[in-house]
């Protein structure tokens, strides 16, 4: 489980922590997308996936879970998370609203034993920091950028930091549901030439990663 790992797992999922969910309401999501990478000579997304749900503990603090189906399919490795989403600020005019998050992540399983790696567990803590504005009809869509870390807290200490940028729409019967397309550049100082696989960058720097999430929020004020 090298260098690899952390991109993919960071690239799994769009970010937590856009807007709360609301006391007492279950939001049940799922992505898709990754790092954008060469494919038979065309620029495609990895097909990553996760399946997860947000509670709303308060009405501005969500508490999320999700596995990684994925990890299993395409690198024979048990994946999933657990976080807690705060909300600091409201959006008022233009001021954005502010949440803080911080998700762990774990991944088990044997990696490459052919290669002399076997594996194991590892562990990985993200924090983020989200600012976004609502717009729209009865302001359901909300544009968001932030800044994330993915940092294994291991006797090797590393970590991979970067920024995103998104659009939440909401959409269906009361705007319970909701689409996010959104767009991570992670390590955008360092060069992606040395990684494999080949990741398609402006200037060969870090990794972009491109993702689409659907949710549908149950419970809750409508």
């Amino acid at each position: 489980m090298r260098l690899i790992l952390p991109l993919v797992l960071l690239g799994c999922s769009t970010t937590h922590g856009i807007k709360p969910v609301g006391k007492g309401a279950v939001s049940v999501e799922g992505s898709f997308g990754g790092p954008v990478t060469m494919v038979f000579d065309a620029p495609i997304p990895l097909p990553l996936t996760t399946l997860g749900a947000t509670v709303g503990a308060t009405d501005t603090t969500d508490v999320h879970a999700a596995i990684h189906p994925t990890a299993v399919a395409m690198f024979g490795l048990g994946a999933g998370d657990v976080g807690v989403s705060q909300q600091f600020l409201e959006n008022e005019g233009g001021r954005p609203r502010v949440m803080g998050d911080l998700t762990f992540t774990a991944a088990f399983g044997d990696r490459e034993p052919d290669q002399g790696d076997e594996g194991g567990f590892r562990g990985f803590l993200q924090p983020s920091v989200t600012a976004s504005w609502d717009w729209g009809k009865q302001r359901q869509c909300a544009a968001y950028t932030g800044l994330t870390a993915f940092m294994e807290p291991a006797a090797a200490f590393h970590a991979i930091g970067g920024l995103y940028v998104g659009n939440r729409f909401g959409v269906g019967k009361q705007r319970r549901g909701h689409v996010d397309l959104e767009l991570k550049w992670l390590e955008f100082w360092a060069s992606s030439e040395p990684i494999v696989p080949e990741f398609v960058t402006p200037g060969n720097l870090g990794a972009v990663e491109l993702q689409v999430a659907y949710g549908y929020r149950f419970g809750g004020k409508p």
